[in-house]
């Protein structure tokens, strides 16, 4: 499989490659003025290039910029294993010669049209039993795990519960919805006894400090 991801990919987005598509669908001068004028008010260290990473245009835009993509590989290349999440993209395909061709032509594309490029180092080829990370998982044929570093993230985050909660500085309710998205999300991978590690350590804290 090819793994990859567009190098500084909301720092080096083209305005002007970027309203050139836009235009294709949006006729009114207004709405393409008020664009650019969002676009222009990003400062960054390159003119013209660049968007603000969360900002709701910003998510918007770096999709449609990469719909481009999405139209080269499934019908220039004629991928047919093909899933991208914003700059983040997986493409399957039994033979590694056939991968490194596509890897090749889609760095020239991205160059010349849209004016971006691959992450050298992070975009590369791997065998498929290596697993693949995506959206803070590892990824196997028939399993998933969370990034260690994940896991590593909530379990400080328990702590700093502990400290602000034995100070009276949160409540148990407020820990506890954080927790619950945090779970919800765990849930996607085979994490059950991190799970059960992380509730039970919430429940531990909460009792011991609540007495």
């Amino acid at each position: 499989m090819l793994k990859a991801d567009i190098r500084h990919y909301f720092d080096t987005v083209d305005h002007e490659t970027l309203l050139r598509i836009l235009s294709r669908r949006i006729k009114d001068p207004k709405v393409m003025w008020l664009i650019k004028t969002i676009l222009e008010n990003h400062k960054t260290e390159i003119k013209g290039k660049g968007m603000p990473i969360g900002n709701l245009t910003s998510q918007f835009f770096a999709n449609v910029y990469l719909h481009e993509l999405d139209l080269f590989v499934k019908h220039r290349l004629k991928a047919k294993y093909y899933l991208r999440y914003v700059d983040d993209f997986v493409i399957l395909h039994e033979d590694e010669k056939t991968l490194q061709q596509w890897k090749d032509e889609i760095d020239e594309f991205l160059n010349e049209t849209l004016k971006i490029e691959l992450h050298p180092e992070k975009s590369r080829i791997i065998r498929a039993e290596q697993g693949v990370t995506l959206l803070g998982f590892r990824i196997f044929h028939r399993y998933k795990l969370l990034k260690k570093s994940n896991a590593r993230r909530i379990l400080k985050r328990l702590d700093k519960f502990e400290e602000k909660y034995s100070r009276r500085e949160t409540s148990s309710s407020e820990a506890l919805l954080s927790l619950e998205g945090w779970l919800a999300y765990a849930r996607f991978a085979n994490t059950y006894g991190l799970r059960k590690e992380v509730v039970d350590r919430y429940n531990e804290i909460v009792l011991m400090i609540g007495k």
